[in-house]
């Protein structure tokens, strides 16, 4: 609705964080009723009318609001989110922050209620009852690994506030989830499918973006955390279990903002099998911490973020005659990141970003003596590995009018890698892209959002253009439908494209020929809000997507050669169904999916009778109720885990077979309660891995035609005390 110079009554219709555009205000004048709708700036102008008049506003999720008015003037009615509603506010891949049931693309929110309930130490623990995620350890190196959709993770972009992380392999190519910092989070949003128009390399498979906090209250905040965890059945204080210790300091002003956390995690490993010296699990150190500095004014806002971790993996070795030869992996990475934001008018504005990424991972051999415990260096066996990474992205915004918006924006990445297992000298990747997405509304009930990006890259052949295209249908006031399209790629990583590593046993080295891996991705959602009331809530929705990568990167011998290398060489695809469910009743909030997904057989291209894809299933719930006479909350989060079937070729036999093979099935549940004493002491006590799994069994047959010992996942059962003091 057009701005009128003569309208009496100028009614804006908000919640708390954002303006409600096609929120319905009823006025009622006597016995004459007349709705409006609001338009982009949540704004009705209501026509000179005979006062005094009755407003009532009201939103899909949100508790109407009523106002008596008997001038003219500009009023406000603010509407409160139900009490059982479950939308939250979003930023990922959105032209403005905007709630989850408005988002054009599917997004997942992770609170940092669930963080704290979930009595989580890392990442992992966050994640792994998710559906479509998986996950897999290696304790040699304390490296957590996981795969979205069936497809690893290295087609997953993680970002820290929509910056990309570096790894010990270079940007987002295995990025170990359990050196990010959960003190520092407000949320994760997570967006399967691929995000590559917007994100760029390595947005395949999907984005996982941590949302740090920022205060919120005009006043000095702060708080101080202790996490207590034994391993298996090994505790003791300062040496064996999981100890945390952080604090966190914060103060917001008018226009100023400050916060910064700093933390101590460390882990004592785990005997498990292992004798002696050696540990199954290998004990780990962290000092870890981030800080933000903000200006918020009412146009414009800057910020700038340090994000730091240190740390420490150590691997004991047996005796040999008096000496051991231990190993130390030590990690360092600084991540400065400056972003600001202005607001040039109602339709236009900008947001930018500017990141420098230091990290380095260093492997130290130490030679111990038995006898007298004196440490030196070994010879031989020190290795040191150093990337950088610079990101330049910026966004401009412009709403041309209520039915189409655009946004270009660019996104530049500089990295370079040195040392370690990498050829001498520096190694580097520019890349450099320019995008544009557009918002149309054709009519009320469909958004269309059409996006295109233009990447040149200095090493590998990187796609010309990727195109998306996602489209979301308000097929009634309960119902919602998201289809969309994406064409997705994983940049080789600088390990893939320099790695050279020549010993007695291994000969191994990268390629730097090689091209970009592509996909093709299709997926749909479909939203049914079944009840929405003010005590009662329950959301269903079905979802199904499908993945074909071409240009699969594998490592393989070259020909007439003992050398292994790097080829694009292979295909692979997935596609599946996801089915969700979430019922918020009175003090009861209950969640329950289910997932099939199906992986591509490879060795299909050798033999055609075998099945395309192999299916696995998997199905999650969560169960948080309140006891409010007693203010305790229980939570219990769990995910089975079907088998995986998948076939491989035995080379033990004479000629050589394809052979089916399995990893089992799993059951994993966390449990938790919950409760405040005198305002400010939260404590949370609690399980993790209630069914005590270490290792899931594998019917597959290693190199040598040995059995398979399957994947490692945990260290067993472990009981947790968590205090959370606010100061």
């Amino acid at each position: 609705m057009g701005v009128s110079a003569f309208a009496q009554v100028r009614i804006s219709v908000v919640d708390h964080k954002q303006k409600l555009e096609g929120a319905s205000v009823v006025v009622q004048s006597g016995e004459t009723s007349n709705t409006f709708i609001t338009n982009e700036a949540g704004v009705v102008e209501i026509p000179s009318t005979g006062f005094p008049i009755t407003v009532t506003g009201s939103y899909v999720g949100y508790s109407s609001q009523a106002l008596t008015i008997s001038s003219a003037g500009d009023f406000s009615l603010e509407l409160t989110p139900l009490t059982a509603q479950l939308d939250e506010v979003v930023v990922t891949g959105q032209f403005e922050p905007q709630s989850v049931s408005r988002s054009v693309v599917k997004v997942k929110t992770i609170s940092a209620e669930t963080i704290r309930a979930k009595g989580a130490t890392r990442l992992q623990d966050v994640l792994n009852t998710e559906l479509n995620v998986r996950f897999s350890m290696d304790p040699a190196l304390g490296v957590s690994t996981m795969s979205m959709q069936g497809l690893s993770g290295q087609n997953v972009k993680v970002l820290i506030d929509g910056i990309p992380v570096i790894g010990r392999q270079g940007t987002s190519n295995a990025v170990d989830l359990n050196q990010l910092n959960l003190n520092s989070i407000d949320r994760i949003e997570i967006i399967e499918g691929p995000m590559s128009t917007i994100y760029g390399a390595d947005a395949l498979a999907g984005v996982i973006n941590i949302i740090t906090r920022k205060p919120e209250k005009e006043k000095l905040t702060g708080s101080v955390r202790l996490h207590e965890e034994n391993i298996g059945n090994e505790y003791s204080f300062f040496k064996e279990g999981i100890h945390q210790e952080s604090v966190n300091l914060g103060y917001r002003g008018k226009s100023f903002y400050t916060l910064a956390d700093f933390g101590h995690n460390y882990s004592g490993g785990w005997q498990g099998d292992s004798t002696g010296r050696e540990k199954q699990w290998h004990p780990k150190r962290q000092w870890i911490g981030s800080g933000v500095v903000g200006v918020q004014r009412e146009s414009w806002n800057m910020s700038y973020r340090l994000d730091y971790l240190n740390e420490d993996l150590y691997d004991p070795a047996h005796f040999s005659g008096n000496e051991a030869i231990d190993r130390h992996y030590k990690t360092n990475r600084f991540m400065h990141q400056l972003q600001g934001g202005v607001t040039i008018n109602d339709k236009l504005s900008y947001n930018g970003a500017v990141a420098y990424t230091d990290y380095s991972r260093e492997t130290q051999a130490i030679v111990v003596n038995k006898t007298t415990g004196e440490e030196t260096l070994a010879l031989s066996g020190q290795e040191l590995t150093e990337y950088t990474g610079i990101t330049i992205r910026g966004t401009l915004q412009y709403k041309i009018n209520s039915k189409l918006s655009v946004q270009p924006g660019y996104d530049i990445n500089l990295e370079s890698g040195s040392g370690g297992r990498l050829l001498a000298g520096t190694n580097s990747i520019q890349d450099f892209a320019g995008f544009l997405s557009a918002e149309i509304r054709p009519i009320k009930s469909v958004v269309i959002r059409p996006g295109l990006r233009v990447v040149h890259n200095s090493v590998y052949q990187a796609p010309p253009v990727l195109p998306s295209l996602n489209v979301k249908f308000d097929l009634s006031s309960r119902h919602d439908l998201r289809l969309s399209y994406g064409r997705g790629f994983r940049a080789p990583s600088i390990r893939e494209l320099y790695f050279y590593f020549f010993d007695s046993n291994h000969q191994v080295e990268g390629n730097p020929d090689l091209e970009a891996e592509l996909s093709h991705s299709f997926s749909a959602n479909w939203n049914w809000r079944v009840l929405s009331t003010e005590k009662l809530t329950y959301t269903t929705t079905l979802g199904g997507f499908y993945n074909t990568v071409d240009n699969m990167i594998t490592n393989a011998l070259r020909p007439n050669s003992t050398v292994y290398s790097y080829f694009n060489m292979d295909t692979y695809k997935t596609e599946g169904v996801t089915f969700n469910n979430n019922l918020s009743v009175s003090r009861l909030k209950v969640t329950a999916g289910f997932a099939y997904t199906g992986r591509y057989n490879q060795l299909r291209l050798e033999d055609s009778s075998l099945p395309e894809f192999m299916w696995s299933p998997e199905a999650n719930a969560s169960i948080a109720y309140e006891f409010a006479k007693l203010g305790l909350t229980a939570n219990v989060y769990y995910k089975y885990t079907g088998k995986t079937p998948f076939y491989q070729q035995n080379f033990s036999t004479t000629p050589a077979t394809i052979d089916q093979a399995e990893i089992e099935d799993y059951h994993w549940a966390d449990v938790s309660l919950q409760k405040t004493f005198l305002k400010r002491l939260n404590v949370v006590v609690g399980v993790h891995n209630l069914f005590d799994l270490t290792r899931v069994q594998s019917t597959g047959i290693s190199a040598g035609g040995h059995g398979s010992n399957g994947n490692s996942l945990a260290s067993g059962r472990s009981w947790y005390t968590t205090l959370v003091v606010n100061l």
